[in-house]
């Protein structure tokens, strides 16, 4: 069953929107859900009822800029927040564990981000993960070499006019993804499930482009969660699952997950598990296999609780 709140943002400006996902039996754990670039929170309904089936609660929230979670006087999709737009995104984050484990305060709880989530809750394990029984990384990627170049560039822009959208950028970073692919949609790079394809364009709530200010949040976010020795903080008993389909061309096409785990496992974490799927590209919970991946996440967390 799902059920839809609103809690304060940590920016102390903006509605945050929350949505649960119960099963009808008592839950026997839990997993919260962090979503990815210029989409939204319930577009993962058919996952999470899946994983409500199997007594799994599911809990997520809408970004700031993204779905529901619109700043009440600038509207504005792909804005942040005016200062240190990071924290606020990872401490949102916390917000809805709290809440949600105040709840529950004795079932497993497992944190699943995938793409631009994928950054946000690696940053999130740094901090958090004591109190967590396992994460899933999906759709990530390693350091990029640009990163420092498209930084300095942002930052100036984000001072100029955080507000403006910027086409351009947009281009830059995503424009050779489709390249790759035979198809004249510039979001065939996310599936080659061309009706999710078509979906995903019919949308006005995703595929939005960025403001100045979500470009430079974006990057900043990337920037962090895959610096040198990024997991500092992270238990090393933590099982950690990093799963991408080994199409996609934001992992540089299995490369990013493949050096995730290797770091990992060279910084001695003790249960490092990647999944590759060899024919899925970005988004491997909307491919038509979607529900052999459904039913490998939930192989996985059951070994966990």
């Amino acid at each position: 069953m799902l059920t839809e709140t609103f809690i304060q943002s940590t920016d102390q400006e903006t509605p945050i929107h929350v949505a649960t996902w119960t099963p009808t039996k008592s839950p026997v754990a839990i997993l919260q859900l962090v979503h990815g670039m210029s989409e939204y929170i319930t577009r993962y309904d058919e996952f999470a009822n899946f994983l409500n089936q199997h007594r799994i609660l599911v809990v997520g929230h809408d970004h700031l800029g993204h779905g529901l979670s619109i700043h009440p006087e600038k509207k504005l999709y792909g804005y942040f927040n005016e200062t240190d737009s990071v924290n606020c995104l990872v401490e949102d984050c916390y917000q809805v564990f709290q809440q949600t484990k105040e709840t529950y305060p004795h079932l497993p709880y497992f944190i699943l981000g995938h793409s631009m989530g994928s950054f946000i809750t690696r940053i999130f394990l740094t901090k958090y993960a004591s109190d967590l029984q396992g994460a899933i990384i999906m759709g990530s990627a390693s350091h990029h070499t640009a990163l420092p170049l498209a930084l300095a560039l942002t930052e100036k822009l984000n001072e100029l006019d955080p507000t403006n959208e910027n086409p351009t950028l947009n281009k830059l970073a995503f424009g050779s993804f489709s390249k790759f692919f035979d198809s004249s949609s510039p979001f065939s790079w996310l599936s080659k499930n061309q009706q999710n394809v078509k979906t995903y364009e019919a949308d006005p709530l995703m595929g939005f482009v960025f403001t100045n200010n979500g470009f430079h949040t974006l990057f900043s976010l990337m920037n962090q969660a895959t610096q040198t020795n990024w997991y500092q903080g992270i238990p090393k008993h933590l099982p950690i699952l990093l799963i991408s389909g080994e199409k996609d061309p934001v992992g540089s096409f299995g490369k990013g997950p493949v050096a995730v785990a290797n770091e990992l496992a060279q910084a001695s974490f003790e249960q490092i598990t990647l999944q590759l799927y060899p024919d899925l590209r970005h988004e491997i919970l909307n491919e038509k296999e979607k529900e052999l991946v459904m039913t490998d996440i939930y192989t996985w967390l059951t070994k966990h609780v």
